[in-house]
């Protein structure tokens, strides 16, 4: 498990922030994750994906709608 601190922050900047998932400490806690903007546009990929997963799962007894009455105007 990586880590920094803010006295690691305030001394060194962004470089003391590595390329791969990070955790801010304060006050001997973890305070907040630090992570790669590529991982994170994954995991809200991928969690969009769940969400959409799971409205289709709850719609799925649904009763369908006839295209022509989806379009019709």
């Amino acid at each position: 498990m990586n880590t920094i601190t803010m006295q690691d922050l305030k001394t060194k900047g962004s470089k003391a922030i590595p390329d791969e998932l990070t955790y801010l400490i304060v006050n001997s806690k973890i305070k907040s994750a630090i992570m790669p903007v590529k991982e994170y546009e994954m995991l809200i990929n991928a969690l969009e994906e769940l969400e959409d997963i799971n409205d289709i799962e709850q719609r799925k007894n649904e009763p369908l709608v006839d295209h022509d009455e989806v379009f019709s105007s």
